[in-house]
């Protein structure tokens, strides 16, 4: 062996090494996947009920009559796997528009809203 060698093998190996970040302990928050009120309203239990499709289809949603119904409409089509741009929500034969907020209707707990097809909208 070469004398160069032997002197690499007696290289230091303790030298201080850096210690790796310990990730904080804070529990990591939730984030829901309903959008946040844009204005005050109150939660309301309601019935979806799409006519979109073969046969009918209901499902319970909780929502804040705060939030527009465009955004509502955007839950739901996710619910329903449906593009929100194809159906409009309709209560008591009025079709909703995206832009008011679902407070803007006569809305009470308890009540259902149907999905109805765009091409059958009386818009």
């Amino acid at each position: 062996m070469s004398k160069e060698f032997d002197e690499d093998l007696d290289e230091d190996l303790d030298e201080d090494l850096e210690e790796p970040e310990v990730a904080s302990k804070t529990p990591t928050k939730v984030v829901s996947k309903t959008p946040a009120p844009r204005v005050a309203g109150n939660d309301l239990s309601i019935f979806l009920m799409s006519t979109i499709g073969p046969g009918e289809k209901k499902q319970k949603l909780l929502v804040n009559t705060g939030n527009s119904v465009g955004d509502i409409k955007q839950t739901v089509g996710s619910i329903f796997g449906v593009d929100p741009s194809d159906f409009h929500l309709s209560h008591g034969g009025i079709t909703m528009d995206d832009g008011n907020y679902l407070k803007d209707y006569p809305i009470k707990d308890g009540d259902t809203v149907l999905l109805i097809p765009a091409s059958t909208a009386g818009m």
